[in-house]
């Protein structure tokens, strides 16, 4: 029994000593408030049942991106953290216009867009830096007793 457990332990030792040393610099840690500043323009959009066994998700871009017509914009500015939404065809979740911040400005979770009747939570489904070309975003609604019901999903894409 003796040798089984020297055996183990050092097994155990040669696992844990021969691991690569982390090598490098991940670099400097930036804030995502700049990276998210600038004009997103709706580029697909989702509608996920939470509650489905297989997460299932529908894509119902086609209701908002149409030929001919300019898609969703939002545009975030980060120097005086104001935001404004055009949307020509859809329905606009977002708001027009009001103030946003995020939760976390080094490494966030949720935006949070208000306007002067509500506060919109929503989820960031990626993290979004200066070199970021798109940005998702996505909102939980829920019924009165908390459960989650329906998530909208949207991807947009930087234009400027």
């Amino acid at each position: 029994m003796k040798k089984y457990i020297f055996a183990i332990t050092a097994l155990t030792f040669l696992w844990v000593g021969c691991k690569p040393e982390i090598k490098g610099d991940l670099g400097d840690v930036t804030n995502k408030e700049i990276g998210m500043s600038g004009t997103w323009e709706l580029q697909h959009f989702y509608i996920q049942d939470p509650n489905s066994p297989i997460l299932e998700q529908r894509d119902f871009t086609n209701y908002y991106v149409v030929d001919g017509v300019e898609p969703m914009r939002v545009n975030l500015d980060a120097a005086t953290h104001t935001y404004d939404v055009s949307i020509n065809v859809g329905k606009n979740f977002l708001g027009d216009s009001g103030t946003w911040h995020l939760d976390d400005v080094m490494a966030p979770s949720f935006l949070y867009l208000e306007n002067l009747n509500d506060t919109i939570t929503i989820a960031l489904g990626s993290m979004v830096n200066v070199n970021s070309e798109e940005m998702n975003l996505n909102i939980e609604k829920k019924c009165s007793s908390g459960f989650k019901n329906v998530i909208y999903k949207f991807n947009f894409n930087r234009v400027q």
